[in-house]
């Protein structure tokens, strides 16, 4: 892309780049020239420089590394008013105990509160497109409030809405609060379709069917969620497979595994995008490998839960899309440095092999192999691309000496690390801090909501400041 004849809007100069393009994975001493939305030009400053005239504000980042920005591709930020209050349970007790109380009690204001703030800790922590897989409330007004609410921290992404429809089988063996359980399957539908409508392909913050669970949602609902997704030409969202007990009550009632299912309705394909997937088969894994479907990978959320490892190794040489997620501050996630860490150390111990994942495997899934399942031109620094950078400080001596900068990058960075911060052209975080919100304010709004939320729903009982250690 020539750009001689016209000036640009930003031009970064001078750092260390990892582009996550295959062609020139690395450039030191390296430039990256923004116009509107994209990326107009990459390269050494010398490249960079004779390809533009000008540029309306430059700035040296020579002592920082940038990033394509991270892709969380599950969480559900509404939880984050719940952040502790599961821990030392397992899945099933954490949804019935925990988790589903909390939904069925939350306010349309308190959950566009803690959507706010949660995505406040994403972007600036690094994060520049979130899929939240929102649940509670899931009417039309709350599910665009906390569309816009991503939009005004400056994150792009999707709102998956959440979908229950009626309650079947499923939903009474997992011990479902039926207060979730409140819209007909119809009613659902249409809901859904008017929030696409509101917020459609191409917005900053798009909105997704997501029905909850394959386990306890309506077969005929899943089937017509993804008609949904066909006709807006979007993806659709569930949780599948995250724990084995799941996976024995599914089959208990369809008389076969989840993803065999998805094939068999003819609803796997590149539109579907998987939370966790941990307990798939190997038939399963070929199955979603065949049909190019994503999982979205949430390794400090399955450590939390106990709930396993996935077998990361199988559906990537399989063909299926991995990338990665949080799955929020209620499960221990608290940004994509963590995430990716943690990937590449549990396979490791999956495998008993050292060689089974690295730096440069977990940085593709939290930028590029999240952009593919996004479907946005995100995830790669290269022409053309939408402008997501994230600029990583790596003078701290946590990080020194970092002779092979990607393996610091994905083993070492905390959250304070990330210094600028870059979506869709526009600079959200300078310095460390936002320059989209008040901080401050968003912060005491949710921490209040939580304190209400957390009497209301009779949680206070999980309130506890220490529990005596005990060994099993």
């Amino acid at each position: 892309m020539q750009v001689e004849d016209h000036d640009v809007d930003i031009l970064f100069t001078g750092g260390e780049i990892l582009t996550l393009d295959p062609a020139r994975p690395y450039i030191q001493h390296g430039a990256v020239a923004i116009t509107g939305k994209s990326v107009v030009a990459i390269g050494s400053v010398e490249e960079v420089r004779r390809k533009i005239r000008s540029a309306a504000r430059t700035f040296d980042f020579s002592d920082l590394l940038m990033i394509p920005g991270l892709i969380d591709c599950h969480n559900h930020l509404f939880q984050t008013l719940g952040k502790t209050l599961g821990d030392g349970l397992t899945l099933l007790p954490w949804l019935s105990e925990f988790m589903l109380p909390l939904a069925a009690n939350i306010s349309s204001d308190e959950a566009i509160k803690a959507a706010r703030m949660a995505a406040l800790n994403c972007v600036l922590s690094g994060t520049t497109s979130v899929i939240d897989n929102h649940y509670a409330p899931v009417d039309e007004a709350t599910t665009i409030g906390v569309a816009t609410a991503i939009e005004e921290v400056g994150l792009r992404g999707v709102v998956a809405r959440g979908i229950f429809g009626m309650m079947v089988d499923g939903g009474i063996k997992m011990n479902c609060d039926t207060r979730l359980f409140k819209y007909s399957n119809k009613d659902e539908l249409e809901i859904t379709q008017n929030c696409i409508a509101e917020k459609p392909k191409g917005s900053l913050v798009e909105i997704w069917p997501a029905p909850e669970n394959v386990v306890y949602v309506d077969p005929e609902l899943i089937i017509a969620c993804h008609e949904l997704a066909t006709s807006a030409d979007v993806s659709w969202h569930a949780h599948c497979s995250e724990s084995k007990y799941e996976v024995e009550i599914f089959e208990s009632i369809h008389g076969v595994r989840p993803a065999k299912w998805l094939n068999k309705e003819g609803i796997l394909n590149s539109r579907t995008t998987l939370a966790h997937g941990i307990w798939f088969d190997d038939e399963e894994i070929s199955l979603l490998g065949q049909c190019r479907a994503n999982i979205s990978h949430q390794p400090v959320c399955n450590q939390y839960l106990a709930s396993g490892i996935v077998k990361l190794g199988p559906l990537m040489n399989a063909g299926a899309n991995v990338a990665l997620g949080t799955d929020g501050m209620a499960v221990a996630g608290q940004n994509m440095f963590e995430a990716m860490k943690s990937a590449q150390m549990l396979q490791h111990v999956r495998e008993l092999d050292p060689t089974s994942s690295t730096s440069e495997l977990v940085l593709c899934m939290a930028t590029r192999n999240g952009g593919r399942m996004l479907k946005r031109n995100v995830g790669r620094i290269v022409e053309g691309s939408l402008a997501d950078l994230v600029f990583v400080d790596m003078s701290g001596v946590h990080h020194r000496p970092a002779s092979k900068k990607v393996c610091s990058l994905t083993l070492s960075t905390t959250a304070s690390d990330v210094k600028h911060v870059v979506v869709n052209g526009q600079i959200v975080v300078e310095d460390g801090r936002s320059t989209c919100v008040d901080q401050e304010k968003i912060i005491a709004d949710a921490m209040q909501a939580a304190n209400d939320l957390i009497c209301r729903a009779g949680l206070a009982k999980l309130v506890k400041h220490w529990n005596e250690p005990s060994v099993h």
